[in-house]
């Protein structure tokens, strides 16, 4: 009798193991390459101005319980600085300078945490915390988000953010012999589509 006892409650302790590891998983996704959108906005005493990223991946590891959002465990991204696009050869090239782009072919984002998850249905939304690095400088920088999912296999997720050129070690470009002078703060919109 003991001993059916405790096969019993082994075996209860094994099915109530198996059922919160299957409530509770990790999922990895990678970036789709065909729908991204990263722009990045600034100014200047001349006019405002918009470039864009186009070259662009990243992977994320989410935790759900239930098909519901629980967090991110890990998310990176890496832009490749000779592909921000402003469609002006003078004004490329101003930026790879500024970004020392053939010492550091990428800028990169890997998260540290995320605060503030909100997840109702499909959509949820929060902060996510992580290390920018751009021209070789590193800095911790926290990213306001917004995201839903698309299917059991796809999310989106979009949001911006500000920061500011020198906290990268980074002066702001000048063209025209100076007499055109960038802002030092500059704006970053993003839009990620992540597959499974």
């Amino acid at each position: 009798m003991m001993n059916t006892l405790i096969k019993f409650m082994t075996a209860m302790v094994l099915l109530g193991a198996s059922v919160h590891t299957s409530a509770l998983a990790q999922q990895k996704y990678r970036m789709d390459k065909e729908h991204y959108a990263l722009k990045i906005k600034g100014t200047s005493n001349v006019h405002d101005w918009t470039m864009e990223a186009e070259s662009v991946s990243g992977m994320a590891v989410a935790r759900l319980r239930d098909n519901r959002l629980q967090g991110f465990d890990r998310v990176n991204i890496t832009v490749q600085s000779k592909q921000i696009e402003s469609g002006k050869r003078i004004m490329n090239n101003k930026t790879y300078d500024a970004l020392e782009a053939d010492d550091h072919p990428t800028i990169f984002y890997e998260l540290i945490s995320v605060s503030n998850l909100k997840s109702s249905g499909e959509q949820f939304s929060g902060k996510a915390t992580g290390k920018l690095e751009i021209a070789g400088e590193s800095s911790i920088t926290t990213v306001p988000f917004e995201g839903r999912w698309v299917d059991d296999n796809t999310f989106r997720v979009n949001g911006n953010f500000s920061l500011e050129m020198t906290d990268f070690g980074i002066d702001p470009p000048t063209a025209m012999l100076g007499t055109l002078k960038t802002g030092n703060k500059i704006t970053l919109k993003f839009e990620f589509t992540f597959n499974q």
